[in-house]
């Protein structure tokens, strides 16, 4: 496309002369084709609420919102010895950096490049967008299959983005030439005598529109556009020596890179498995996990502000543990997500606001019986009793009664609803039916946003009726996961949100390395994106069917 937009004309005659005071005439520019908010707006902010009367203008006939002309003989009378200045408004854009859009800026439009999802890219440079060899498009446009790319590593949400089309105006002014006055010497002199006093008289007044345009509110051209940052990884387990490590070396020690991602990220959310507490007994099951209490603070501190905690190990040390988690997490300022003194307060979301963007976290769990014999059932929160929200016992319906119902656009404009689900066949490269059937019914009914764990593995992404769908992050601190054919692995991503839809998608590889997370090289996304293909290519009925 083209990345500069050619100038356009709107003429403003302003006629001045004893006999009435000075009229303002607007043309639509080439047509009307371009600049037609601009012009709206200008128009509207001319004929409303006395702005012009208060300058000394008014509207010529024929333009819209004019009025009579009063004083002379109006109509199509000829005016004679009438002169008049010429003065036009003048039209422009151009890319703001460049500052060719005229003296008053009247309006802003963020452009970003626009990219397939799937096609593993998260950044253009800006030579290639200025010579047509990205595709732009406005920010408000954005819509899926595609995501916007980063411009030399700047989002749109930063002071100095370079895509943003800037639209202004230039007002000019010259000595008026009309008039019809007598022959000879003497007309001639009248002439030039109307010609200069109307010249003069219209400076004034002309300056005055030129400060009033300047000082005008312009909603058009707001600043950069608001852009809500979450950063989510997988499973984190802070057993085998994990919390030890966090507690002498920070976040930094067992998140590697990712941990400024979360403390950068607005809304930064994990799967946490495992109990928070020191008191309770060994579950019977093949594996327990427990955390020192001292963990939920130092996770706070290192930006996370949700932990789904609807997951097979926040009973590994029973109820009283589990009781602990909430109250050690809620203590320390992270939201528990699906998990609580009851169902209706497992499926309450948390709610975290950014300018006019909402997000709603919520919670919910679907596993099976363990081979060890531990049934996840047994736990789950009911009406009077403590637990866990879960899929097969209604825990979807506790949820979509809290969704927001898209509009006719498939939008919920500035809401957010994200669920993090933790459930699926572990160790699978896909979803199995079950998950995908009610990640689908989710979305059907108003979830924006689902990040799957469990599996162990990275599964993909997918686009489920416009939707982004991360089946399983994998594991993002795990410690033990050495060998196990997938489980060294994992996906982190940061996503940005701007009016309730995903516009930017950034993953980052994560090696495992015992108890400590790190950032791989990009080619190790190749994976990610081969298995993301897969799912968008596959017939939905060859996805695997579990069973319980």
């Amino acid at each position: 496309m083209e990345t500069r937009f050619a100038p356009a004309l709107l003429y403003a005659a302003l006629f001045c002369s004893c006999y009435a005071a000075p009229r303002l005439e607007l043309r639509p520019p080439n047509g009307g084709c371009e600049f037609v908010r601009e012009q709206d707006f200008l128009t509207s902010l001319l004929t409303e609420g006395g702005f012009l009367e208060s300058l000394g203008f008014y509207l010529s006939p024929g333009t819209p919102g004019g009025q009579a002309e009063s004083g002379g003989s109006g109509g199509g009378a000829k005016r004679w010895g009438r002169v008049q200045p010429e003065t036009r408004i003048e039209f422009f854009s151009s890319w703001e950096f460049e500052k060719g859009f005229g003296d008053i800026l009247l309006s802003r439009d963020w452009y970003v490049p626009r990219e397939d999802a799937l096609a593993g890219r998260t950044n253009a440079e800006l030579a290639d967008c200025l010579a047509g060899r990205e595709t732009l498009v406005p920010l408000a446009g954005m819509a899926p299959p595609f995501v916007a790319l980063a411009v030399g590593g700047k989002t749109a949400d930063q002071a100095d983005y370079p895509l943003v089309r800037a639209a202004g105006i230039r007002i000019t002014t010259r000595k008026p030439s009309g008039g019809d006055f007598l022959p000879g010497a003497f007309g001639e002199k009248l002439r030039a005598q109307k010609i200069e006093k109307a010249y003069t008289n219209a400076l004034p007044k002309i300056q005055a529109l030129e400060e009033a345009l300047r000082a005008a509110e312009k909603p058009l051209a707001q600043g950069p556009p608001e852009i809500l940052w979450i950063a989510a990884g997988g499973d984190l387990m802070l057993d085998r020596g994990a919390a030890d490590i966090l507690f002498a070396e920070g976040p930094a020690g067992i998140f590697g890179a990712t941990a400024e991602l979360l403390a950068q990220a607005d809304l930064a959310l994990v799967n946490l498995e495992g109990a928070v507490s020191s008191r309770g007994a060994k579950v019977k099951k093949s594996f327990n996990f427990r955390f020192d209490p001292r963990v939920a603070p130092a996770l706070r501190d290192a930006g996370i502000d949700g932990v789904l905690l609807a997951n097979n190990h926040a009973f590994d040390y029973g109820e009283e543990a589990f009781q602990d988690s909430l109250s050690c997490l809620a203590a320390a300022g992270i939201a528990v997500l699906g998990a609580g003194l009851n169902n209706e307060n497992a499926a309450r979301p948390f709610l975290f606001q950014k300018g006019g963007q909402t997000a709603r976290v919520f919670g919910i769990a679907s596993f099976f019986r363990e081979k060890n014999g531990w049934d996840g059932l047994t736990v789950a929160a009911r009406a009077e009793k403590a637990g866990l929200l879960h899929a097969r016992l209604g825990g979807g319906e506790n949820l979509k009664i809290h969704f927001t119902p898209d509009n006719e656009t498939g939008d919920s404009p500035g809401i957010i609803d994200v669920v993090l689900f933790h459930g699926g066949i572990e160790w699978a490269g896909r979803p199995d039916a079950f998950t995908r059937e009610f990640y689908t019914d989710l979305i059907q009914n108003g979830a924006d946003l689902v990040i799957g764990s469990h599996p162990h593995v990275v599964q993909g992404f997918e686009w489920v009726l416009g939707k982004p769908v991360f089946w399983s992050l994998g594991n993002y601190v795990f410690g033990g996961m050495e060998n196990t054919g997938g489980g060294e692995e994992g996906l982190f991503v940061r996503l940005g949100f701007c009016g309730g839809r995903l516009v930017y998608l950034e993953p980052f590889a994560l090696t495992l390395s015992h108890t400590r997370t790190r950032i791989a090289p990009a080619t190790r996304l190749n994976r990610f994106y081969a298995r993301s293909r897969e799912l968008r290519d596959t017939v939905s009925g060859e996805h695997l069917i579990a069973r319980p």
